[in-house]
């Protein structure tokens, strides 16, 4: 528990910052995790607010009574308690990332209403394995691998979400839990084998601790680690991108380098470069969509001795690559389904 509120503190803003001013949302399921969490933090500071969304995943029933279990549980730890409500089922699309992305702008638009600048989620060892694993699986790059992060922005601005619990394990939370007599609500949904989280979380997990004992954490040092190694790449794609701005006023439709600029470049710094021109010209919007396969062909056309020109169409997005130059500009024109070799 202490360590639980030493990360919330350094990840809110330090020993520079008094507790009142590190006013945080506390995301709670009512799960083992985010009930910890709440356990674990009412123990250290006043200036927190427990926030509970009720969401259409499962049966109302079950869902009002994980709200009243969040409610009773603030009670008892004398902390102010909020709700929500969001239906998923109604925007259509993936359910389950819907659900997800539904709670994070309710919960974001609780902490502003409640003058939160931060918003502390329960994502601990046990989940940055469970997310390694499935980027591995996806074969990710250093932006993928750097796992579940820290502390991110909220889509509100002047609010931060933060993990304080990245370090602890799961087993961790309920012993948290049990320690202080507080039985936590089981969601039925987080065992549905039909789920890849869920079959690493029964299948795969449990042999890799029988294995190597305290694996979560370890796999949670080299998420830090590997996040580290990641920014040194961002910086340079940074400096790669500003090199290939043009002089002209906004907006820019357009980057511009000179092949030799770009050819003795990493390809991982290339990767980055061509992505962070992409969310610059279009937005993040489409972006998870362009595959390593096209990735890797942009950057070794670009590495490479040839000198034929080709075309590598990103969606909207338009790389070209000659003897001398390489251009991403974007073109609302151009086709928006699949990725091809022009």
């Amino acid at each position: 528990m202490r360590e639980i509120a030493r990360r919330w503190r350094a990840r809110t803003g330090g020993r520079s910052t008094r507790d009142p001013d590190r006013r945080t949302l506390l995301a709670c399921s009512g799960g083992a995790d985010s009930s910890a969490l709440v356990l674990a933090l009412a123990s250290a500071s006043p200036d927190l607010l427990v926030g509970h969304v009720v969401h259409d995943m499962r049966p109302p029933a079950e869902a009002r009574a994980d709200a009243d279990a969040v409610a009773d549980l603030a009670r008892r730890v004398g902390l102010p308690h909020a709700e929500g409500a969001v239906h998923a089922r109604e925007a259509g699309g993936n359910l389950e990332a819907q659900s997800r992305r539904l709670r994070y702008l309710r919960l974001e638009e609780m902490a502003r209403q409640h003058r939160c600048r931060f918003i502390a989620t329960a994502h601990h060892a046990d989940d940055q394995l469970e997310t390694l694993l499935m980027r591995l699986m996806r074969g990710a790059g250093p932006r993928g691998l750097i796992g579940v992060a820290p502390r991110r922005g909220a889509g509100v601005a002047g609010v931060a979400i933060v993990r304080p619990m990245l370090g602890v394990s799961r087993a961790d939370a309920e012993e948290i839990c049990a320690a202080a007599g507080w039985r936590w609500v089981l969601d039925p949904t987080n065992a549905d084998p039909g789920r890849l989280r869920s079959a690493l979380r029964e299948r795969v997990i449990p042999v890799l601790q029988e294995l190597a004992p305290g694996v979560e954490r370890r796999a949670s040092r080299s998420a830090d680690l590997l996040r580290d190694a990641a920014g040194a790449v961002w910086d340079r794609a940074d400096e790669l991108v500003a090199l290939g701005r043009p002089d002209l006023p906004a907006p820019i439709h357009e980057y511009r380098w000179t092949r030799v600029s770009l050819r003795g470049e990493r390809a991982l710094v290339l990767g980055e470069v061509f992505r962070t021109a992409y969310r610059l010209l279009h937005g993040e919007a489409g972006l998870d969509r362009r595959t390593g396969g096209l990735i890797d062909q942009t950057v070794r056309a670009v590495r490479s001795r040839g000198t034929d020109p080709k075309t590598f169409r990103w969606g909207p997005v338009r790389i070209d690559v000659t003897a001398h130059d390489v251009r991403a500009t974007r073109n609302a024109t151009e086709e928006t389904h699949g990725d091809r070799d022009g």
